[in-house]
């Protein structure tokens, strides 16, 4: 059964039954959270939905569009999911890099520049007491556009 005739099913199930997701999980021995993302899925158009079911788009790459505000802008993701073949992984990057769009950017530019210097001064103390206490870690620094990402990379413990 595909996600959104499971997610269908669950929903007519609920309302039939009148009952709540957290009873509906017992009856089907899932979690809560299983049935409210499954749920969730119902809230993507009826066209992104056709698109996703064409293509083979897996259930995390769907939820991950929810994430989106605007049609616009989960059909533009579902795009590059579909042309490039993204993972999830990819995908919930580039819908993250959408959605820090929304967030307000009016930050005055030495205050911004004091939270970096805070942020990168408490990385710098909390590597030297990782590795004081043996463990190896490797930080790299990169930016792009005018965000900056720091990777952490631990060896296996």
């Amino acid at each position: 059964m595909e996600m959104f005739e499971e997610a269908r099913a669950m929903s007519g199930t609920l309302k039939l039954c009148n009952i709540t997701q957290k009873e509906l999980a017992e009856r089907m021995g899932v979690s809560q959270s299983y049935v409210a993302n499954k749920l969730r899925l119902l809230s993507l158009s009826s066209h992104l939905e056709k698109l996703i079911v064409k293509h083979g788009i897996s259930e995390r790459h769907a939820r991950a569009l929810l994430r989106l505000e605007s049609e616009e802008d989960r059909l533009e993701i579902l795009e590059k999911i579909i042309s490039r073949d993204l993972t999830v992984r990819e995908c919930e990057a580039l819908v993250d890099i959408k959605v820090d769009t929304y967030a307000p950017t009016v930050i005055a530019r030495a205050e911004s520049a004091e939270r970096i210097e805070a942020f990168t001064e408490t990385l710098k103390r909390s590597l030297i007491t990782l590795r004081s206490h043996g463990i190896e870690v490797t930080d790299t620094t990169s930016y792009y556009g005018n965000k900056m990402y720091v990777t952490l990379c631990f060896a296996d413990v």
